[in-house]
């Protein structure tokens, strides 16, 4: 038993030190025909590297990317980073770690945003938004191809929607949890504002969705 610790302590400080001593551009350069978004201008080691910009394929773009390796993830079989970058100007950070499956994961995701921003995002066909996003992930997991399994928490405080005529959804709330029979689920209601909501969403691995919400107009609400 002995003797296999030494082995193993001596195979994990070998990587350490390949980590920390081998620089991130050539790394990222053999395998960034593989890689699933483009990354510009990385300096820096493996274990504590920068890029300048991170472009994904749906269009969202991180900044001033910056990640401190993990070594003690090493010993629950991944590779792991805690990453602080910029979204539209927004500070935003996380853990990712990517284990021997090739099953990726993040936690303790934090960001805020306007509602413009997230509009911007999610391209949205109609109507304009107004208000602040909190955005809270405690865990998320994913594998190529699949649907994402999230747990976590949105908060939209002062929300307005308007289309035709501004509405007030006061404070949305949107809890998202994983559910033995979907692997993304979440729950919508709100508080104050002119419009009482309430709704689930479920999903399924392929990526159907099936949402039922209700919107119940309160005495404030104008009769539009």
């Amino acid at each position: 038993m002995r003797t296999r610790t030494y082995i193993l302590t001596g195979i994990i400080a070998y990587l350490v030190f390949l980590i920390a001593t081998i620089p991130a551009a050539p790394v990222i350069g053999l395998v960034k025909k593989n890689l699933p978004a483009t990354i510009g201008h990385v300096y820096g080691t493996l274990w504590q590297g920068y890029a300048s910009t991170l472009q994904a394929p749906n269009g969202i773009r991180l900044d001033n990317i910056h990640w401190t390796f993990l070594p003690s993830r090493l010993l629950l079989g991944k590779a792991a980073v805690n990453i602080d970058a910029e979204l539209l100007n927004n500070a935003i950070s996380t853990e990712v770690a990517a284990g021997i499956t090739g099953k990726l994961t993040a936690k303790d995701l934090q960001l805020n945003l306007a509602a413009e921003e997230v509009a911007s995002l999610i391209n949205l066909p109609i109507g304009e938004l107004t208000g602040d996003f909190n955005i809270m992930i405690n865990h998320a997991s994913w594998s190529n191809g699949t649907v994402p399994i999230v747990d976590g928490r949105i908060d939209w405080k002062d929300a307005t929607l308007t289309i035709a005529e501004m509405v007030d959804l006061g404070r949305v709330s949107v809890l998202i949890s994983e559910e033995d029979t979907s692997p993304l689920s979440a729950t919508l209601n709100n508080s104050d504002g002119d419009l009482r909501l309430n709704g689930t969403v479920t999903t399924t691995a392929t990526g159907d969705y099936d949402l039922q919400l209700s919107m119940k107009p309160l005495a404030s609400a104008s009769t539009n």
